[in-house]
């Protein structure tokens, strides 16, 4: 297996500790989650909120971004946080929202399910886990981030989605969905992908091909700007629980 997790100071030279219990704080909440689902309890409905941010997290930390700022990791991260709640999750890139505001968009627009794998399939993970997801016409430049998914364990995802454009059902995944979902980490991944159990000789064959042929997901901060590219599915090739609202409803 090749080695992980070796560059030194990768968010912050000048005080890495400190930078470290920024990430722990969330990584915690993150583990007591996944403990919750494992014992098969509903979690508390604030928990879903702490998941959620947690899964935002999770995805603007990742090494997959590429920061040309000649700032800390730690810094260029803080921007995209910034630009990630006030730019595409509530459409208004001009403004810095307090965290009062942002909070009471989650509340009002945002919800959690959490979708099981049907019986004899499994989710696989990646080195980039979290998906961020539009199912509006990609050609649009101010698409908002409409649902993200996260691998829990290899039994569960939690699917986050803003209903005003989409609606998640509470229902166990189709095998089909397990293969899109794994595919997703495929295209999502840097270098590896992660699988409770060893895939079957034609699914490793396809997952290779799958990466091998993938294009690398862009994502770059400078002192400018922070380009990222959203995973989109057409509405013909969505999972089989999550459905587009009319346009008049959104």
């Amino acid at each position: 297996m090749a080695s992980q997790c070796l560059k030194k100071y990768f968010y912050s030279k000048k005080n890495p500790a400190e930078a470290e219990k920024i990430f722990q704080k969330h990584e915690q909440i993150y583990c007591g989650f996944a403990d919750t689902i494992r014992a098969a309890q509903e979690p508390e409905i604030q928990n879903f909120g702490d998941l959620f941010l947690c899964m935002c997290d999770l995805h603007l930390r990742n090494a997959a971004h590429k920061h040309s700022t000649g700032k800390e990791g730690i810094d260029a991260y803080s921007d995209r946080l910034v630009l990630f709640f006030n730019g595409l999750l509530l459409g208004k890139p001009e403004t810095i929202l307090s965290l009062e505001a942002i909070k009471q968009h989650l509340h009002a627009h945002w919800r959690m399910e959490i979708t099981p794998a049907p019986a004899g399939f499994q989710f696989v993970t990646s080195d980039h886990p979290v998906v961020f997801m539009t199912c509006s016409n990609p050609v649009n430049p101010k698409n908002p981030v409409q649902i993200i998914l996260l691998a829990l364990n290899p039994n569960h995802i939690a699917v986050a989605f803003d209903q005003r454009f989409t609606w998640v059902k509470r229902t166990t995944a189709t095998p089909a969905d397990v293969r899109l979902f794994n595919i997703g980490q495929v295209h999502n991944a840097t270098k590896f992908i992660y699988s409770a159990a060893q895939f079957a000789e034609n699914d490793s064959a396809f997952f290779k091909k799958v990466f091998l042929q993938k294009q690398s997901p862009l994502s770059e901060s400078t002192l400018k700007r922070w380009n990222l590219s959203l995973t989109y599915l057409p509405p013909q090739h969505l999972y089989s629980f999550i459905s587009m609202k009319p346009a008049v409803l959104c």
